[in-house]
């Protein structure tokens, strides 16, 4: 997620993590030697509920507005983050919701909205427990059973040659809604029934993790600071770098277990962004035959040849 808002997320859900008493989980195990990560898979009805109350997200389950209808209860264009901060504070009720909305700088409209929707929990409930939890314990059991076999985190420190800041991440599953970002206090990744596999939640949001970890983040390397002056000339941001590099190790840890087929990365729209991906995928092969040089060392490089003085990267393809 963009930096401004990812603080804005971050100071929100450790003010939520204490009003819900659970300081003790708000500061994440770090990590000392590079031996992968604990994953720790988890799934929330509150969560769930909150991406079809706030958001009506019932793509995977077209029968959900059947069976739980929201006559009467608006959309929201607020409280996106707000499924996130479920499950990194554990709610157990719905009061924790309104200890969560309070939170907000808005809170007034989400804690009328959340009013609203008492009364239709109990059946959403029920349906939750018919149709939604056994898709994602099974999701959350395959995931398992893949980890066991493929150590994902350890996989994505010997790809980036980087290591990663936690010593163990909760993986939050999510069968409503389109969230599929990541939260850094407490550590967790959020994927949802689009995602194909666990490697490519892991390589996508594990890098992101790593890029902006606790020695101050990517951004303080050296040439960090040409390479955004670089892509920023050509209307990129430093996002753009981050991303671009967390796009392609989506694509490239699936593959590096020798049992996948090569898929490209993608990103939608001609844009700095895209130019610098295709890139990076170019010169996979040079970064991997260059022992001394790390995945954001590598971003940062393949920036400032694609952007910097005297190359006009082509953003028509």
């Amino acid at each position: 997620m963009e930096k401004g808002k990812q603080g804005f997320v971050l100071r929100a859900a450790l003010t939520a993590l204490l009003l819900l008493g659970a300081v003790a989980n708000a500061t994440p195990s770090t990590k000392t030697g590079s031996n992968g990560a604990t994953l720790d898979f988890v799934a929330s009805p509150y969560a769930d509920f909150l991406f079809y109350l706030l958001h009506r997200d019932n793509a995977n389950f077209p029968d959900l507005r059947a069976s739980v209808p929201l006559d009467g209860v608006k959309e929201l264009n607020t409280g996106m983050f707000l499924p996130a901060y479920v499950m990194a504070s554990d709610v157990r009720s719905y009061d924790d919701l309104y200890k969560l909305a309070y939170t907000y700088d808005d809170s007034t409209v989400l804690v009328d909205t959340l009013r609203q929707g008492e009364p239709r929990f109990h059946a959403f409930m029920s349906y939750w427990q018919q149709h939604v939890e056994p898709v994602e314990q099974a999701t959350i059991a395959a995931w398992k059973a893949e980890e066991a076999k493929s150590h994902n985190v350890e996989r994505l420190e010997q790809l980036t040659r980087m290591r990663f800041p936690y010593a163990s991440v909760k993986v939050a599953v999510i069968a409503l809604g389109p969230l599929g970002k990541n939260m850094e206090n407490p550590p967790i990744m959020f994927a949802t029934m689009k995602d194909a596999d666990l490697s490519a939640v892991v390589g996508y949001e594990g890098t992101h993790m790593m890029m902006n970890g606790h020695d101050g983040g990517w951004k303080k390397r050296k040439n960090a600071t040409r390479a955004i002056d670089a892509i920023s000339t050509r209307g990129g941001t430093s996002y753009d770098i981050e991303e671009a590099l967390c796009l392609l190790m989506q694509s490239k840890l699936p593959t590096s277990y020798g049992d996948g087929h090569e898929v490209a990365a993608s990103d939608a729209g001609d844009t700095p962004r895209r130019v610098l991906l295709r890139a990076m995928e170019r010169d996979w092969n040079r970064y991997r035959a260059d022992a001394s040089m790390n995945a954001a060392d590598f971003a940062i490089d393949e920036t400032i040849r694609t952007f910097g003085a005297g190359n006009v990267a082509d953003t028509t393809h």
